[in-house]
C-alpha cells in the first residue's frame, strides 16, 4: 500500500456526470399494450449508480480518496438520485452546477431477471451542453478548487460532439491551470478530442488512440493495421506530440504506457470478465491516485491501474473497488517493447528450443497467394449451381463461405471440400445428380490454383513468392543447429516442388510434409505428436509457426511455443488486420508480419 492512499490525496473530477439506472426486468410479466399492442417491458426492480464522470469519482472514493465533483446537473428527480448516491460515497457535491438550463444525463440499462444479463437497447439522455452562465460558474469554481487539491481529472465522456460541459472555452482556462501549478497532476480521458489537452498525461483507449493518429495525420493506413501495433509504433511519437505521458488502456491486452523515452507494455490479469462497463473508469482512478504519491513511477501506476481494472470486470455493473482487494490481486507482467514489429499475445516465453515447424502457403510460400478468393467462388458456384437468387441470400452464403475458409487455413484441402460437400446439401439449390465428392471439388479446385502456380514458376522471380525476410530467418535457425520441418494442407508433391523452387526444402532437414491420398495418414497435430514421441521432444522444445489458426491451436494444443504470421500476402509484407485477429483468437503467444524484425526475433528465441 503506497504513500498517497494511505494519506489520502485530494482529487477534483471535472466532466460530464450521469446517472446509472439499472431496471431489472421479469420477461414473464410482459404483456400487450392496450393503447399501442407493443410489448412491456415490467420491471420489478431498480438500482442506481453514478455514471461517467461520477463513476470515476466513486472509484476515487472507495479507494479512499478525498473527490470533489465538479459537473453540471439539471433541477429535476434525476439529479436528486444522483446526489443521493454520490453522498453514499462521501463525495463533495457542493459544487455541482444545478440548472433549469441542464440536464442530468441518464444510461437506463434493462437486465434480465432470468438471465442475470443486459439484453434490451440501452435508454441515454445525454447532455445538452453548457449554457453561458453554467460556463462561467464552471470556470470561477476550477479557479478556486484546482490550488486546493492535489490531483485533476477531466472526464470529456460525452458521445456526441459539442453537448459535453468540457468544450473549448472550459478546456482553455484547464490549460492555463496546468501551467499555473505544474506542481499538480492533470489527467484527461477525453474521447473526442484528446489531444487538445497538451501537457495532461492521457488516457485513451485503443479506438481513442487511432483517432489521435488520424486527426493528426501520422498514418494513412491505420484500417489495415492492428490497433495494438499502432500504439506501438507511435505511441512516442504522440508522447512528444502531447509533450506528456500517455497510457493506452486496451481491454483484454492490458495496457501501454511511454514515459522518459521507455514504451512498456503491461499484461492483463488472467481471471473471469464478467461486465467491462466501467473498466476504463477504475483504471483512471487508480492511476491518479498512485501517481499522487510522487515518487511512484508511471509504469508501477499503470500495473495497480490494471489490478482495478481487472477487479473491476470480474464484477457486475461498474463494480466497486477497494484498496485491499486490488492489494491482494498478482502484480501484473510487463515488458519494454523494442521492436514494434513484433506483439506479444500471452506472457509465455520460448523454453530451450530444438525444432521449428512451419507451415507452408502464406507462411513462407507465396505461390498460392489469392487462393482464398478462388476457393470461395468456386464454392459459391457450386452451392448456387449458378442459379438466380435472392441477393439477400446470395450475401448470406458468400459471408458463411469467407468465415469458414478463414477458420479452416491450414487444413488439408480435402477437409474443406468435404465442408462443401456439406454447404451444398444445406442450401439444396443444386439437384443430388449434380452434387459432387469432396475429391472431384479438390481436383476442380487444384486444377484452377496450379494454372496459377505454374505460371508463377515461369517468371522465374524467386523472391517475390517468398514471404518478406523468410529465406533469411531459415538460414539464421539453420546456422544455430536447429532442425527445421514443413507440415503444410496442400498437397505432398506440390510442397515438395514448390518448396525447392523457392530454395527452402534443403533447410528442411526434419522433412517436408504434406497432404496424402488418404486424409486419414496425415494431419498437422499428427506430425507434431509423432515429434514428440519418435524424437523424444519435449513441448518447450519446439516452436510451431504459421499462418493459420489450425497449426496454431494444435501446436498450443500439444504444449508448443507458436508464432503467428499475420501478412498481407498481396504485398509479400507488413500487417493482415484480419490474419492478426483470428490467430490472436486461435491463442498465438507472438504475432508478426513477417520475418523482417530478423535480430528481434531471433533474440526473442534465443534470449
Amino acid at each position: 500500500m503506497n504513500q498517497a492512499w494511505e494519506r489520502n490525496a485530494r482529487v477534483l473530477v471535472v466532466g460530464d456526470v450521469f446517472l446509472d439506472k439499472y431496471v431489472y426486468y421479469d420477461p414473464n410479466l410482459s404483456r400487450p399494450s392496450l393503447e399501442t399492442g407493443l410489448m412491456t417491458i415490467t420491471g420489478v426492480r431498480e438500482e442506481y449508480s453514478p455514471g461517467a464522470a461520477g463513476n470515476v469519482a466513486k472509484n476515487l472514493a472507495t479507494l479512499d480518496g478525498k473527490v470533489i465533483l465538479l459537473a453540471p446537473v439539471g433541477l429535476d428527480a434525476r439529479a436528486v438520485e444522483l446526489e443521493r448516491e454520490l453522498d453514499r460515497y462521501g463525495i463533495c457535491t457542493q459544487f455541482l452546477v444545478k440548472s433549469k438550463r441542464q440536464v442530468t444525463p441518464l444510461y437506463m440499462k434493462f437486465i434480465n431477471t432470468l438471465t442475470g444479463e443486459e439484453d434490451l437497447p440501452r435508454l441515454d439522455i445525454p447532455p445538452v451542453g453548457l449554457a453561458e452562465e453554467n460556463r462561467r460558474e464552471i470556470v470561477e469554481m476550477l479557479e478556486f478548487l484546482v490550488p486546493q487539491v492535489d490531483a485533476i481529472i477531466v472526464q470529456d465522456q460525452s458521445e456526441i460532439p459539442g453537448t459535453g460541459c468540457i468544450d473549448e472555452e472550459v478546456r482553455k482556462k484547464l490549460i492555463v491551470l496546468r501551467k499555473l501549478f505544474p506542481e499538480k497532476l492533470f489527467v484527461a480521458d477525453s474521447r473526442n478530442w484528446l489531444e487538445a489537452f497538451s501537457g495532461f498525461l492521457l488516457k485513451p483507449n485503443l479506438g481513442e488512440f487511432s483517432q489521435i493518429l488520424e486527426r493528426a495525420g501520422l498514418v494513412d493506413d491505420n484500417n489495415r493495421i492492428p490497433e495494438q501495433i499502432l500504439v506501438q509504433k507511435h505511441l512516442a511519437e504522440v508522447s512528444r506530440l502531447v509533450g506528456s505521458p500517455v497510457v493506452v488502456t486496451a481491454s483484454e491486452d492490458g495496457s501501454f504506457c511511454f514515459n522518459n523515452g521507455i514504451l512498456n507494455r503491461i499484461f492483463n490479469l488472467e481471471g473471469e470478465v464478467r461486465d467491462v462497463c466501467g473498466a476504463g473508469d477504475a483504471f483512471i482512478a487508480a492511476l491518479t491516485l498512485e501517481l499522487c504519491g510522487k515518487k511512484v513511477s508511471l509504469l508501477d501506476s499503470a500495473k495497480t491501474a490494471t489490478k482495478a481494472a481487472s477487479l473491476c470486470v470480474s464484477q457486475k455493473g461498474t463494480g466497486v473497488l477497494l484498496r485491499e482487494s486490488i492489494s491482494k490481486l498478482e502484480e501484473p507482467d510487463a515488458y519494454r517493447v523494442e521492436d514494434p514489429s513484433i506483439f506479444r499475445n500471452t506472457r509465455r516465453l520460448p523454453g530451450k528450443t530444438r525444432y521449428v515447424l512451419f507451415d507452408f502457403d502464406g507462411t513462407i510460400s507465396l505461390l498460392r497467394e489469392g487462393w482464398q478468393p478462388i476457393m470461395r467462388d468456386l464454392m459459391i458456384h457450386f452451392i448456387t449451381g449458378d442459379r438466380d437468387i435472392e441477393e439477400k441470400t446470395r450475401k448470406k452464403i458468400k459471408e458463411e463461405v469467407n468465415d469458414f475458409i478463414a477458420e479452416t487455413t491450414g487444413l488439408q484441402t480435402i477437409l474443406q471440400m468435404e465442408g462443401l460437400q456439406r454447404l451444398v446439401i444445406h442450401y439444396g439449390f443444386v439437384s443430388e445428380k449434380e452434387i459432387l465428392t469432396p475429391h472431384q471439388y479438390k481436383q476442380v479446385y487444384a486444377a484452377h490454383l496450379k494454372e496459377i502456380v505454374r505460371k508463377r514458376i515461369n517468371e522465374d522471380s524467386r523472391d517475390r513468392y517468398l514471404v518478406c525476410g523468410s529465406l533469411e530467418f531459415l538460414k539464421s535457425l539453420h546456422e544455430r543447429g536447429i532442425i527445421l520441418l514443413v507440415a503444410s494442407g496442400t498437397d505432398l508433391e506440390d510442397v515438395i516442388e514448390e518448396s525447392k523452387y523457392l530454395g527452402v526444402y534443403d533447410f528442411m532437414g526434419g522433412g517436408v510434409y504434406g497432404a496424402l491420398s488418404s486424409f486419414e495418414e496425415y494431419s498437422k497435430k499428427k506430425v507434431i505428436q509423432r515429434l514428440l514421441t519418435d524424437r523424444k521432444l519435449q513441448p518447450d522444445e519446439l516452436i510451431v509457426i504459421g499462418d493459420g489458426p489450425v497449426e496454431i491451436s494444435v501446436g498450443k494444443e500439444a504444449g508448443a511455443f507458436t508464432i503467428g504470421v499475420a501478412s498481407d500476402e498481396r504485398k509479400g509484407f507488413g500487417w493482415n488486420k484480419e490474419k492478426f485477429n483470428r490467430l490472436k483468437r486461435a491463442g498465438a503467444d507472438v504475432l508478426i508480419p513477417d520475418f523482417s524484425p530478423l535480430s528481434a526475433l531471433i533474440e526473442l528465441i534465443f534470449p
